[in-house]
């Protein structure tokens, strides 16, 4: 039994084995119908010189009972001596189209058609003399027939081994096609598709999507790509946990940077109040005093506001419903302190939408695109977010619109795969919006973008309202 090659080296190795089998098989059936057309065209000269031969020895025959002359005879002798000599030397040649008794026959034929030109030729009583010709036109014709039915079956035959020579050349033609046909299969079934199933796996992790791709293969090349394919899919999702990380770290940056902001004023007020009551206690004014108290207590109470959003951030919750405009909100607070002067900021939200969601991961997502609204506008400019119920109140249409720069066609296609970005490196590593579209899709919703160079970008999120 053999035993089927196990690597992809192997099978080629193999296959251009056979192949070559299968070449040197068809050139040697092919090389021997030649060589035997070749025979037979050599004993094919032979014969028919035999035959003229035997044609010329009647025609001297003739002219010899004509004319009875000497140089007749002696043609006609010389003629026979020629076809004496091609029977004997070329006797091999000549069973390739008669039998054995056939040849002998013939030879015998010829030698008694000499013995009787002979006698003729000194028999001069002419009574005898007609009885010998009579003999002799006989053996003659015996002659011209034997040889003509030789030339036929050499003529016959010879049809039939080019017949058998062509229809052998299309029969390798034709198992040559088939076995190429057959091996391009093979080698398409075993690299092609492979190839085709490593590209489908590629535009995955293009998306974004990192699964493993199934070992599919038995081949030893193959499968060693295959694991080499797996660990490459496992170091970048490695990576790009640690980059999403990263990320989430910036926006943690920029919020603590707005809540530092935010802090910074009721602390102030707080401190100032608390200087002006030391001053008022002195003095009793008690009135004055409270006044100062209740703005400590208010102050107080928006700073645990302000701490109380950063926490709701910073811990992922189950989905639930939540005010919309609310969220935005607080969303603006934590960036509040990032945004330049020249930059205005609007918000246009109906104060009774809600929406089903996590607060923690919608906040993320309206915060990388607020901040990529900004980041988008050279000097100075507007951004703005807006939200409508749509589909009869099932669902929320959320747009973030800003009058940056803008983008190409050609870019909008690719801005949600990750690590695709136009800014520069020191402002992160591409995945903000790859972030913000899974957020989208984890909550079940969708999300569009419409730019143009010099008029902005729109980008327009539907979420569930319940």
């Amino acid at each position: 039994m053999i035993k089927q090659p196990e690597s992809l080296k192997q099978k080629l190795v193999f296959t251009y084995a056979v192949t070559l089998i299968l070449i040197f098989g068809i050139i040697l059936v092919n090389w021997y119908n030649l060589r035997n057309v070749e025979k037979m065209v050599e004993s094919g000269e032979i014969i028919s010189d035999l035959f003229d031969t035997s044609l010329e020895v009647r025609r001297f025959e003739k002219n010899y009972f004509l004319y009875n002359k000497e140089e007749d005879y002696q043609e006609l002798s010389n003629y026979l001596n020629k076809a004496e000599s091609l029977l004997d030397v070329n006797r091999r040649q000549f069973t390739l189209f008669a039998s054995g008794s056939i040849i002998s026959e013939l030879n015998t034929t010829i030698s008694d058609y000499r013995t009787a030109l002979e006698s003729v030729h000194k028999i001069k009583n002419r009574q005898s003399n007609m009885a010998m010709r009579s003999r002799l036109r006989d053996l003659g014709r015996q002659i011209v027939d034997s040889t003509e039915n030789i030339s036929r079956t050499e003529r016959r035959t010879m049809q039939v081994t080019l017949q058998s020579a062509r229809h052998a050349l299309i029969a390798s033609i034709i198992l040559f096609s088939i076995a190429g046909i057959i091996g391009g299969a093979i080698f398409y079934n075993r690299l092609i598709k492979m190839l085709r199933i490593l590209e489908g796996h590629m535009n995955k992790v293009a998306q974004g999507e990192f699964s493993p791709m199934p070992v599919e293969f038995n081949d030893r090349e193959l499968i060693s790509l295959n694991r080499a394919f797996n660990r490459m899919l496992h170091e970048l999702e490695e990576r790009k946990m640690y980059m999403v990380q990263s990320e989430k770290l910036a926006s943690m940056g920029t919020l603590l940077f707005g809540v530092a902001h935010e802090l910074n004023n009721p602390l102030s007020n707080i401190s100032t109040s608390c200087q002006i009551l030391k001053e008022e206690i002195e003095e009793g004014n008690n009135t004055y005093t409270i006044e100062l108290l209740d703005q400590i207590d208010q102050e107080t109470d928006r700073t645990k506001s302000i701490i109380k959003s950063l926490l709701d951030y910073s811990k992922k919750r189950a989905k639930e419903n939540i005010n919309l405009k609310k969220v935005v909100y607080e969303t603006i607070r934590f960036i509040k302190g990032e945004v330049p002067t020249k930059i205005e900021l609007t918000v246009s939200i109906p104060g009774d939408i809600m929406v089903f969601a996590d607060k923690q991961l919608i906040q993320q997502a309206l915060l990388n695109l607020i901040k990529n609204g900004i980041d988008a506008i050279p000097k100075q400019g507007k951004v703005s977010v807006s939200a409508h119920y749509t589909n009869h109140n099932e669902s929320v249409v959320i747009e973030i619109k800003d009058s940056g720069t803008g983008m190409e066609s050609g870019m909008i296609s690719n801005i949600f795969d990750p690590f695709f970005t136009t800014k520069s490196s020191s402002k992160g590593y591409g995945l903000g919006l790859f972030i913000v579209h899974n957020i989208i899709k984890e909550h079940k919703g969708s999300i569009m973008v419409d730019s143009e160079p010099g008029f902005g970008t729109v980008f327009t999120i539907e979420l569930p309202a319940r």
